[in-house]
């Protein structure tokens, strides 16, 4: 019996010394400040950028700093109602929107707390995996990156976050069509910034590592109300690339915990639209029941495209017996984008 009790000792000394050390951030750093290169937007010269406030207007904004947002009123300057930064743009377009920036007649000054998620509510979006080299290798995945359905309508940049069994982060640059994709012809993308929530636990639990990654798991492990924030800016670009400068970052209780530059993503958020298209139709498992990736021929306007996790995230495969490894009850994730604002996520019962 000693021999047992001492080898159980052992074993739960090494579960949680490997689950301390597995866990802990790759970064010595201290959030002092938000970044003020992710509070200003990007030039009009290289991007537009536009918001929804909580009274249900599009804003095209026109300047950005730690105390709030500037911009152009679009429902007030055209006389409609705008549902979404989406919609307005595909009525409106990239160039009457540069026209219409700097009209002061309809500008107005909010605070941060004033704006909401800029995208229809669609209650499904299309993910990649692995799509950085770090985190496959940190979860141990061999392989290219993999696509699944999250199955979680996107919420606002402040929204809570109900807590899980081995609640996890991921910072990713999300991108959007602009108009319905059916594959024939390239479509302008928007970008924002997202968090894929992931509660840990139940991934492990249901995947099954026989079959195609991606296929098990994830769909239910990632879904849910509150698992998908995402910033107040979408950004559209008007120059090519625009997204190979953004720099990501995220901090947990102002830790830093992730950042690299979104150029070392593997498959382009080119890339991952077309393969969304192309596997659109393939089934996945979630709760027993099958999903399909998305709505196919065409991808509509406004589906939110995740586009990968840099390295740094919680999950291990052995920091999976270790809930103090995970986020938890009050716990405070921050992310932050280059020109594409912020999120500050709470985690909640």
């Amino acid at each position: 019996m000693r021999i047992l009790a001492a080898g159980a000792a052992l074993f739960l000394v090494i579960v949680i010394g490997s689950s301390l050390w597995l866990s802990r951030p790759l970064f010595d750093e201290k959030l002092l400040a938000a970044p003020s290169s992710s509070l200003a937007i990007a030039p009009i010269a290289r991007a537009v950028t536009l918001a929804k406030t909580t009274d249900g207007a599009v804003l095209l904004v026109t300047s950005s700093d730690a105390d709030g947002v500037s911009g152009v009123d679009l429902n007030a300057y055209f006389s409609r109602k705008f549902e979404h930064a989406v919609q307005a743009h595909g009525v409106l377009g990239t160039d009457r929107l540069v026209r219409v920036f700097g009209q002061a007649s309809v500008m107005r000054r909010l605070s941060w707390d004033a704006l909401v998620s800029p995208l229809p509510t669609f209650p499904r979006a299309i993910a990649a995996g692995t799509n950085y080299r770090e985190h496959a290798e940190e979860v141990g995945h061999e392989g290219e990156p993999f696509l699944f359905p999250k199955l979680a309508t996107p919420t606002s940049w402040d929204a809570p976050v109900a807590d899980g069994a081995r609640l996890d982060y991921e910072i990713e640059l999300c991108a959007v069509p602009l108009a319905h994709y059916d594959g024939t012809v390239e479509v302008q993308l928007g970008f924002l910034l997202c968090n894929d929530f992931t509660d840990r636990w139940l991934l492990v639990r249901d995947i099954d590592l026989d079959g195609p990654m991606g296929k098990t798991g994830f769909a239910l492990a990632k879904g849910g109300d509150s698992r998908m924030p995402v910033g107040p800016f979408l950004v559209i670009p008007r120059v090519e690339d625009f997204y190979s400068a953004i720099e990501l970052s995220l901090y947990v209780n102002d830790d830093l915990r992730q950042r690299t530059d979104a150029k070392e993503m593997i498959w382009s958020p080119q890339q991952v639209l077309q393969k969304s298209l192309q596997q659109c139709a393939e089934q996945y498992e979630s709760a027993g029941a099958a999903v399909s990736l998305g709505d196919c021929e065409p991808i509509k306007a406004g589906t939110v495209i995740m586009t990968g996790t840099p390295g740094g995230v919680m999950f291990n495969p052995l920091t999976i017996w270790a809930p103090w490894a995970y986020l938890g009850v009050d716990d405070v994730v921050r992310g932050y984008g280059t020109h594409l604002g912020m999120l500050t996520n709470v985690v909640t019962h």
